[in-house]
């Protein structure tokens, strides 16, 4: 029998790229007034400056939240099946993923002059990614020598990947004109297939 929870986070996975997709999309596509023109204290909706201020943040952190809600059904899924190790690994993706939504709560919230209130979100950052480096390539590693190989390999190619774009673009290499989509896209691909493993596994009520 189908588990109903864990089919609906599938399609929220999916609804979190979309959200990153539009996020990153350049500003230079939407309607005027754009970052940039003379200030405006209340731009109208769907503007560049209304998409900075507030349509960028907002869909940055429901991407965050409805990534950790599908990674969080996964989890409670697959937990009774997994080695004790692999739930170590994952629960610190998880935690990982929640310190991630926080720093990403407090910086998009802090006011111009909140200096402590960012420099806490990039400390908690910096913890998160650690956590979800090494939490999800360990997690997925233990997918991959299941029967679940390509979930395993979309739990280590997003970490990976995008440590080693982050990486590149730390050391002064340009990436292309489209670089943040780069950035973007193995999270992207993660939560599509992880969302597509969670529509459609098949698990009975009393797994």
């Amino acid at each position: 029998m189908w588990r109903r929870s864990y089919r609906i986070a599938g399609p929220l996975l999916a609804l979190s790229a979309v959200c990153l997709l539009i996020a990153i999309a350049p500003l230079e596509l939407w309607p005027t007034p754009r970052p940039g023109d003379s200030y405006v204290f209340n731009p109208p909706l769907f503007s560049g400056i209304w998409v900075q201020r507030t349509l960028r943040p907002a869909l940055i952190i429901s991407a965050n939240a409805l990534v950790l809600v599908g990674l969080s059904a996964v989890f409670r899924r697959d937990g009774a099946s997994m080695s004790r190790l692999q739930r170590v690994f994952a629960f610190a993706g998880l935690v990982g993923t929640g310190l991630c939504l926080l720093g990403t709560l407090l910086f998009t919230t802090a006011g111009p002059n909140e200096i402590g209130r960012e420099l806490t979100a990039f400390l908690i950052w910096a913890l998160s990614f650690l956590l979800i480096f090494f939490g999800l390539i360990g997690w997925g590693a233990g997918y991959v020598r299941s029967e679940k190989p390509r979930l395993g390999a979309a739990l280590i190619g997003a970490p990976a990947l995008t440590g080693v774009l982050f990486g590149l673009s730390l050391a002064g290499i340009e990436l292309p004109s489209m670089g943040r989509l780069l950035l973007i896209a193995p999270t992207t691909v993660m939560t599509l297939v992880v969302g597509y493993d969670l529509w459609t596994h098949q698990v009975s009520d009393d797994s």
